[in-house]
């Protein structure tokens, strides 16, 4: 592994000793620099490969003079199916992450092939965390008997930065025969697929070599960090989700603000099928179009033995290994 010495950056009084690195990728990661940039550090790379279609995914992780591994969480950027080509760049808002940041580190860049898929997915990166699943007793319009506060410690993963589309879904249909589902007259594109039932989804998410999430994985996605009923905080708008029959349809993915993640229309707009059932029970999280607000809670869980068909407020997302 080839090492070498970018420079010092003075960073709101702290001083980071920078050491870049990569793996047996580094021969295609060149010219890689770094400075600071108000609350942020801004990694910059050029990544040259003489196969146009190759793709990598980029990890920056950075380890202090005691040898803790600090992997950025609030990052964004150039870092999943990153394409060959010049002026790639990766923020780290460090501050969001630690409140306190000194000493000298070392930071590298972990490139690895990336995965293709049969359709192309936005991804977000999840990380390890330990969060509190369910609801405080003095949360408004709880459900006693399924939300009972619990802590729950999950591995990285990444999910889908929205929720599935027609044009996604089309493809699958295409390439493995199935009729398509109906779009209720709504159009298709990049509005959620609906009316799929579970099998419907879970052969999706085979075809793709990827899942549907547990429960616990679309809550923790869900929060990004929150702790309060929603991931906007106590409320939730008709501007920042698609919920009590307010439009009487879908939108279009990604046409509300995405939460602290990354993550667009964890509230509202379909509900999401999860992995997790019981015997003909099927969950689903999230609320959809024709919610109501109590429904659209991080901590609701929604059930049915009645989806065989699916639902035209019914859809899902994917997750993935990191």
């Amino acid at each position: 592994m080839k090492n070498f010495i970018l420079s010092f950056v003075h960073f709101k009084s702290f001083i980071l000793f920078l050491l870049v690195s990569a793996n047996f990728f580094a021969q295609s990661i060149e010219n890689v620099d770094f400075r600071a940039e108000g609350k942020t550090i801004v990694v910059t790379y050029d990544f040259f490969h003489s196969k146009a279609d190759t793709a990598i995914n980029v990890e920056l992780v950075f380890k202090d003079q005691q040898g803790v591994v600090i992997t950025p969480k609030t990052i964004s950027g150039d870092l999943r199916n990153v394409k060959p080509g010049e002026s790639k760049r990766i923020v780290w808002n460090v501050l969001s992450d630690r409140a306190e940041l000194s000493g000298k580190y070392q930071v590298w860049l972990e490139v690895k092939v990336a995965k293709k898929y049969p359709v192309d997915i936005d991804w977000v990166s999840i990380p390890a965390g330990t969060f509190t699943k369910g609801s405080p007793t003095y949360e408004v319009d709880r459900i006693s008997y399924n939300e009972t506060q619990h802590q729950v410690t999950l591995s990285a993963f990444k999910m889908s930065k929205y929720e599935i589309t027609f044009d996604q879904y089309d493809l699958f249909c295409e390439k493995t025969g199935r009729a398509k589902p109906s779009d209720e007259g709504w159009g298709r594109g990049t509005r959620p697929v609906i009316n799929v039932s579970w099998v419907d989804a879970t052969s999706f998410a085979n075809w793709m070599g990827c899942r549907l999430p547990t429960e616990a994985e679309w809550e923790y996605a869900c929060r990004a960090g929150s702790t309060s009923t929603f991931n906007t905080g106590s409320n939730l708008t008709t501007d920042q989700a698609n919920y009590n029959f307010l439009l009487l349809k879908t939108m279009p993915v990604g046409s509300y603000p995405a939460n602290e993640w990354g993550l667009h229309d964890m509230h509202g707009n379909v509900w999401e099928l999860c992995s997790d059932y019981y015997p003909s029970i099927h969950i689903f999280r999230g609320g959809g179009w024709a919610a109501d607000v109590r429904a659209c809670r991080s901590a609701y869980s929604g059930s049915s033995d009645r989806i065989g068909s699916g639902n035209f407020d019914l859809g899902f997302r994917l997750v993935a290994a990191p």
